[in-house]
């Protein structure tokens, strides 16, 4: 869909003004006011023509200036992927969720993971933790006491928003940095 310009002026002024800024890769409203149109003018056929989409903001230079670019030279701005390809898994939950909480035991993990139609079990939680301990993206904010209370852990390694995740060979792989971080410390070293 295209829009015709042609007709959007208010003035013959304005027209003339559009005509001295439109084959500019950039511009800003003191290059109109360099070209001898006043300062309050330029300021309000920038803002016009950025409401009705004339043109588009393209950068902010060195001193924060907003550097315009005509709307037919501009680079089209493409809407995000839908992130519907990926599909919701215990790990991806687990690790949105230790994130998310300052401090956790493996009991919080499974009660705020369980979404999404995704079950994740005490005893997952408690591997996950585990082996998440075991690579050191957690460290033990309180010790476990038998019978009484469950350790409490604290995220210490957050890579990003993909979960690290268990491989065969035991360990964590984390596709945020594409490393292998292998469970047991004597391999790693």
């Amino acid at each position: 869909m295209t829009t015709d310009f042609t007709t959007d002026f208010r003035s013959d002024m304005e027209k003339h003004a559009w005509g001295m800024v439109e084959s500019l890769p950039e511009f800003h409203w003191t290059d109109l006011t360099a070209k001898g149109i006043a300062q309050h003018t330029a300021q309000a056929f920038v803002r016009r023509w950025q409401q009705t989409g004339r043109i588009r903001l393209s950068r902010r230079d060195e001193q924060q200036r907003k550097l315009f670019v005509s709307a037919a030279r501009a680079i089209p701005v493409l809407p995000p992927r839908a992130a519907t390809d990926r599909q919701a898994t215990p790990e991806g939950n687990m690790w949105r969720t230790m994130r998310r909480l300052v401090t956790f035991t493996p009991t919080d993990l499974a009660a705020h993971s369980n979404a999404g139609g995704v079950e994740v079990t005490l005893d997952k939680a408690r591997a996950y933790c585990r082996q998440m301990l075991s690579a050191d993206y957690l460290k033990v904010r309180e010790t476990a006491i038998p019978g009484r209370r469950e350790p409490r852990y604290r995220l210490i390694r957050d890579t990003g928003p993909l979960a690290p995740r268990t491989r065969q060979l035991t360990g964590i792989f984390d596709p945020n940095d594409n490393r292998f971080m292998p469970a047991d410390r004597e391999v790693a070293r």
